[in-house]
């Protein structure tokens, strides 16, 4: 293998060679320089550099021999020989060649100068500097343009032990000389977080590359995307890590790409569901679940058209839960052909990528020549959260390419802990199936029967006997009737190899030939050699195309005619490292059968343009695979001109056959559409009828199909700001039902689109309506009538100058949900903001109830992830804001106005509701009754804030009233959690003296959840607060403050209630350095003293702290040394009631560019 990779290596190596040495020609120049003879024979050349050999050198106009001068190539300095005969009046001409290079003939720090020293009263030699003052600029150069910082600090406490931090981050661009620039992104800090995919463009914070671009080449050091287009088979699109090369010199081009490959290239296609916006889970090649998509590698198509992400585009993704949601602007119905292209990792194998291309143009551009070559695999030597013993590695190497011969069980006797007890988490039980015994896992932790722990894998719909609840949750369904089962497939390390070669020529100006060759090995299991006689696969392919040319026979013309011709062959073992054909091909020759067999596809395709307005495409195509031969038939005429009118007609007909089936199938759709002024009317025409019939018994197949659509549609164009467009669609589908096609039901779906701008007013509404209604015999097979709802308003208003200012924002849409399960994911010490109490119940599983919150030194975090079972819901957003502003209302002096303009208000009102309810309008028409529904909502919350201000902005005086309640109901896979939160609040701003600001409120809280037994987070909370904060300021940047609070708390959920009565003072002082930093010193006390001892206490009520007296203080000092230099320190330390003096002290000097 490495002797294959090192004549690899070498070959592109000569191929760069070539164009090093193809540069010459552009780097090398001749210089002549003319010097009279001197007495010191030293001849000091212009040039700083001389091409060896090159030179010829004249003296008194004749050309003198090698033997004659000497000369020191690396200076370059040129002396005569003793022996040549010359005189002072003569003259020496030296012609040589140099190379442009970007560097100076001296580089000096310091130079010897005189200076006259006045007590001395004499001249001395003294060193002088030449370079400049040490900046930015010095390092980088005046012509890079660069920002970032460099950080440096430390941090220690009384429970941390002494770490250092550091962190650089740092952007370059710019020319390093008037052929090279540089172009960096720099960091040394490990940003392992995936960037959100619900917008186009992705933020990817942990991109760190350096490129080095040149006129003729260009090379990447980092994360780069590798993209290559080569003829059909080499496609490839990779997200990478390592090094990356370009070369392109007059008529050739060359790349090359060593690096770590980030995941796994494969492919998901399925059919949507009605009424089903998402999320449809991904899954990898071998079924995981468990992957993680590359950021930004997916292509994601619905029936052949690829779609853009972000929420105001076709859909979003979940990277970390390989989940893809579609937007309102895209409907999904069970006729949707969703497919998806991907990368994804499943932390299996560290992998590498090597790959290249080459190309070059020959005879004046008529003929063009590349070549690529592509390798990407598992290094089995670098195995990824899991090892392989010698049984394991015995394993793999005796199953040869067989997935499923490559297994260990899942089952294992669990291990006695330190008494030892065995504490597993499974029950071993045996039951009958048809008569046998069959063993199974019982999950039951902390039951002294439970002696197993048990791993399991997902195998696929009904393939499996158990079914996941939770996480390591798995449940006995029965026999074949689940998607997991207590084994563990081991990860076969693979290897793809890929190369073509591609020869097009054009011998007249209309013509165009192509001739493509590729080749392909792929070993599926590369620690074992078994199989591997059937590793390597090839295809080629022969295109033929002339141009549309007009064509005239006598005095008609019968407009441009083109033709194209392609012949291709793929063999069944041939494996290329992208998809090479359309994303609909398997639809558009009737390919069902998911086996490789040799393939060979015949195109013929004919294009008339008989006149400017009309555009004729007709296709012939033949493809044979195995046993599958298929005909296609196919005719797109379009008729347009850019003022008025436009239809678009396609017909395709496919005719095919194998050992069983026989296949017609017809395909039609069309649109056409009128402008009259700025009103255009129009239709939308689909239609299919695929008959599957038995070749001997001409009986009908279920796999058929026949259905009609058509939608008429008018728009509204942009009339004074309004635009609007409304559409009527109505479908009818057919399938068989006893061999006969039956009318199966009928769609209608209406949609309206809105939009308008103006000065007060914009909005943008998009609303669809789909009903699907089966017929009755389709009803009796258990098919349920089912309603699609995507609604999605985005508003602003503002009117009566401002008086009212708001905006208005709604969602709805029918989805598929699950249930989410709490999990809490262990990190580094200070990191998080829980900490783990111990197994409390002894049972050998950490459940919610071990861990609590804390704002100190947590060391895991909480995250939800999705169960397996979906539930059909309607996902509804909406969120109004607005501002009510009465002094621009009211403009007179009245005593009303003086009443009314002190008054502004804002109001808030949110709601966020994921239900099951089968009425869905009770959820999209707002009837609030129906939320929160604890048999019928998933998750959901409604907020309402109103605020009522008076004199908002004096200084002096001013008051503002507050409401706020928030209810909240989630359905977690371990039961259900209502919540109900209410504040009512009253603050005054007032200004006792110049100098002496205060704020007091008052606050009055409700705060009450409900959860389940195995969570600690139930709370029946009321807490009544007075805080009142003064601000002394004697000098502009001096200020001191004052803070009192008392409250009193009652948590009623306890039997006995828990009552706290709470008093804390904070005492704080803050220095200003003007344009430099601030120091601000803090010490507050807090005392809490409860009632009642034994009742457990809600973290909510303490907020970290513990029962008794507090004691805080902290110091933070911000400081810019210089303009590109700033320094922090913070310090603070804490004594929780009985507890000891805890000190932590963190500082930071960060220099920026």
């Amino acid at each position: 293998m490495y002797k294959n990779i090192i004549i690899k290596i070498f070959a592109l190596l000569i191929i760069f060679s070539t164009l090093i040495l193809a540069q010459n020609s552009d780097l090398i120049y001749s210089v002549s320089d003319t010097f009279k003879v001197n007495l010191e024979n030293k001849y000091l050349l212009s040039a700083i550099n001389i091409v060896p050999f090159s030179e010829s050198v004249y003296l008194h106009g004749s050309k003198i021999n090698l033997s004659d001068y000497k000369i020191k190539y690396p200076f370059p300095i040129l002396t005569l020989s003793n022996s040549l005969k010359y005189s002072l009046f003569d003259t020496l001409i030296i012609n040589y060649n140099t190379t442009k290079l970007p560097f100076k003939s001296e580089y000096r720090h310091q130079t010897l100068v005189y200076k006259f020293d006045n007590k001395l009263k004499d001249s001395l030699r003294v060193l002088k500097s030449v370079n400049k003052p040490f900046t930015a600029e010095s390092i980088f150069g005046k012509n890079i343009r660069k920002s970032g910082a460099i950080i440096r600090g430390f941090t220690i406490g009384t429970n941390k032990d002494f770490s250092l931090n550091s962190g650089l981050r740092l952007q370059l661009s710019g020319k390093l000389s008037n052929d090279i620039e540089v172009v960096a992104a720099l960091t040394d800090e490990n940003t392992p977080i995936q960037p959100e995919g619900n917008t186009e463009t992705l933020q990817e914070l942990d991109k760190v590359f350096i490129e080095i671009r040149h006129p003729n080449a260009v090379g990447t050091f980092g994360d780069y995307n590798f993209n290559q287009k080569i003829g059909e088979f080499g496609t490839i699109n990779r997200k990478l890590q390592g090094f990356k090369a370009k070369a392109h010199i007059k008529n050739m081009n060359a790349s090359i790409a060593l690096a770590g490959s980030r995941g796994k290239y494969y492919v998901n296609s399925f059919m949507g569901s009605d009424g089903v916006q998402g999320p449809y889970r991904l899954h990898g090649i071998n079924n995981e679940r468990t992957i993680i998509i590359i950021a930004g590698s997916e292509k994601v198509y619905i029936d052949g058209k690829e779609l853009k992400r972000g929420d105001n585009n076709g859909y979003t993704i979940e990277y970390a839960n390989a989940e893809i949601t579609f937007t309102p602007n895209v409907l999904i119905t069970s006729a949707s052909r969703i497919s998806v292209d991907f990368e994804y990792t499943d932390r299996k194998y560290d992998r590498s990528f090597f790959g290249g291309n080459f190309q070059t143009k020959l005879f004046n551009n008529k003929v063009r020549v590349k070549l690529s070559y592509a390798q990407e695999g598992d290094n089995t030597s670098s195995p990824i959260d899991f090892t392989l013993t010698k049984e394991d590695k015995s394993i793999l190497a005796k199953a040869g390419d067989e997935r499923n011969a490559a297994v260990i069980s899942g089952v294992s006797l669990a291990k006695p802990d330190s008494n030892g007890n065995t504490i597993g988490t499974y029950i071993k039980a045996d039951t009958l199936i048809n008569g046998e015994t069959f063993t199974y896992y019982v999950y039951s932790p902390g039951n002294p029967n439970s002696l197993y722990n048990v791993q399991f894998s997902f195998v696929g719909n009904g393939k499996g006997d158990y079914i996941r609840e939770t996480i390591g949750n798995f449940k006995f369904i029965g026999k074949n009737k689940g998607t997991y089962l207590p084994l563990v497939f081991l990860p076969m390390p693979q290897l793809k190899q890929s190369a073509n070669i591609l020869l097009e020529a054009a011998p007249i100006k209309e013509l165009n030939l192509s001739l493509e060759l590729a080749g392909s090995l792929f070993d599926r299991n590369r620690l074992s050699s078994k199989d591997d006689n059937d590793n390597d696969g090839f295809a080629r392919n022969i295109k033929l195309e002339l141009k549309p040319k007009e064509i005239t026979i006598g005095k008609i013309n019968l407009g441009k005619i083109g033709l194209n011709y392609k012949d291709r062959f793929v063999q069944k073992r041939f494996s290329s490292m992208e998809r090479f054909n359309n994303v609909e091909f398997d639809r558009d020759y009737n390919i069902n059968s998911v086996e490789n067999n040799d393939e060979t596809l015949r195109e013929f395709v004919l294009t008339l343009n008989p006149v400017q307005q009309l555009n004729i495409y007709s296709k012939y195509g033949f493809l044979k695979r195995g046993e599958l031969k298929s005909k296609r038939y196919v005719l797109n005429a379009e008729l347009k001109n850019n003022e008025n009118y436009e239809a678009d007609f396609n017909l395709d007909y496919v005719n095919s056959r194998n050992a069983l089936i026989k296949t017609k199938w017809m395909r039609q759709n069309g649109t056409a559409s009128y402008l009259f002024g700025f009103i255009k009317p129009g239709v939308d025409y689909l239609y299919e009828n695929k008959e599957d019939r038995n070749i001997n018994t001409d009986s009908l197949f279920n796999t058929s199909l026949k259905y009609f659509e058509l939608g008429p549609f008018i728009q509204l164009l942009n009339y004074k700001g309004l635009s609007v467009t409304a559409k009527y669609s109505l479908r009818t589908e057919h399938f068989p039902l006893n061999s006969i096609l039956e009318k199966e039901s009928i769609a209608k779906t209406y949609s309206y689109i809105l939009g308008y701008s103006s000065r007060p007013f914009s909005t943008n509404a998009e609303i669809t309506f789909r009903n699907k209604d089966f017929t009755q015999k389709f009803k009796s097979l258990g098919r349920l009538n089912n309603q699609t709802v995507l609604i999605r308003e985005n508003s602003r208003f503002n009117f009566l100058n401002r008086f009212l200012d708001g905006s208005l924002y709604y969602q709805a849409a029918t989805e598929k949900t699950a249930k989410l399960e709490r999990v809490f994911v262990k990190v580094k010490q200070g990191s998080g903001n829980y900490e783990y109490l111990g197994d409390l119940n002894n049972d050998g599983i950490a459940q919610e109830n071990e861990f609590a919150p804390t704002i100190y030194n947590g060391n895991f975090i909480i995250t939800t992830i999705p169960t397996d079972e979906l539930f059909p819901i309607i996902n509804l957003k909406t969120n109004l804001r607005f501002k009510l502003k009465f002094n621009k209302l009211v403009k007179s002096n009245s005593w009303v106005a003086g009443f009314i303009k002190p008054i502004s208000t804002e109001t808030s009102f949110r709601i966020e509701e994921k239900s099951k309810e089968k009425d869905t309008k009770n959820i999209y028409l707002l009837k609030l009754s129906h939320f929160l529904n604890d048999s019928t909502t998933i998750n959901g919350f409604n907020t309402f804030q109103q605020d009522i201000f008076l004199f908002k902005n004096r200084n002096d005086l001013s008051f503002r009233f507050r409401y706020l309640q928030r209810k909240s109901l989630n359905q977690f896979s371990s039961g259900i959690e209502t919540g109900y939160f209410r504040e009512r609040s009253i603050r005054i701003d007032f200004r006792l003296v110049k100098e002496m600001n205060n704020r007091t409120e008052f606050v009055n809280q409700i705060d009450n959840v409900l959860a389940t037994s195995v969570s600690n987070r139930s709370r029946i909370v009321t807490s009544n607060n007075l805080i009142s904060n003064f601000s002394y300021r004697p000098m502009k940047n001096v200020e001191v403050g004052f803070r009192i609070k008392v409250g009193k708390t009652q948590d009623n959920f306890p039997e006995t209630p828990t009552i706290i009565d709470e008093n804390s003072e904070l005492l704080r002082f803050t220095l200003s350095f003007a344009g430099k930093g601030r120091l601000r010193v803090e010490a507050e006390r807090i005392e809490l003293n409860p009632n009642n001892l034994s009742n457990q206490i809600p973290f909510e009520i303490l907020r970290g702290n513990s029962v008794g007296k507090n004691y805080r203080w902290d110091l933070n000092f911000d400081y810019r040394v210089a303009d590109n230099l700033q320094i922090n320190i913070n310090y603070n330390g804490r004594l929780q009631g009985i507890g000891k003096v805890i000190n932590t002290m963190r500082a930071e000097a960060r220099a920026y560019f």
